[in-house]
């Protein structure tokens, strides 16, 4: 890892929590996650920029036994074990109907209603907006002093018929969070990322 420029507004100990140190674990301490914690995220990341000042993205907190178990039945075989080690399970959904709230929103009818009409872009205006969201809310999570691991292997046909049927909700991607484990993330070793060198040009 390379020398940190010292120009960041939040210190080393934050850029560390947020990024540096952060994993995505499959192990957990025992402390159960609170389900105000997760509103009180919400509440901090949906500040985040999105399209046109949308909110697409909506959480479905797996609280139940029969909501975790629908969740884990819907992942990838290989996805299961690690899903049933986190204390709390959310499914990241876009709302297929986002727009019908822009106006409570401080957005326009007509920017609704040119919505309303091209679901070809209302598809991928959610999807888009909903991905963005829920990067934020990783880091949320991390704020709020979580260990958060997202899923994109899983069955999205299957998880919206368990957990979203009669909604315009449809999944995106699955959340195992908890509270670090003390000794073990049971991520392994961390893997390299690319430089700036290699991924920044300047046109």
């Amino acid at each position: 890892m390379g020398p940190m420029p010292t120009s960041f507004v939040l210190d080393a100990a934050a850029r560390a929590a947020l990024f540096t140190d952060a994993r995505s674990n499959t192990h957990f301490d025992d402390q159960p996650v609170d389900v105000e914690t997760i509103r009180e995220v919400w509440e901090l990341v949906k500040w985040g920029p999105t399209g046109n000042n949308t909110v697409p993205m909506r959480l479905a907190i797996a609280q139940s036994d029969e909501a975790r178990a629908a969740v884990i039945d819907n992942a990838l075989p290989g996805n299961r074990p690690k899903l049933e080690r986190a204390p709390l399970l959310l499914v990241a959904a876009r709302d297929e109907r986002f727009h019908d709230s822009i106006p409570s929103l401080g957005g326009s009818e007509s920017a609704a209603a040119r919505l309303d009409e091209d679901p070809v872009r209302r598809e991928r205006m959610s999807h888009t907006g909903t991905m963005l969201q829920a990067g934020y809310f990783i880091i949320g999570l991390r704020a709020a002093g979580l260990a958060v691991r997202p899923y994109g292997g899983f069955d999205k046909a299957g998880m919206d018929a368990a957990l979203l049927s009669g909604t315009s909700w449809r999944s995106e991607v699955l959340f195992g969070v908890g509270y670090p484990h003390p000794e073990d993330h049971g991520a392994g070793e961390r893997q390299g990322r690319m430089s700036a060198d290699q991924a920044v040009t300047v046109l």
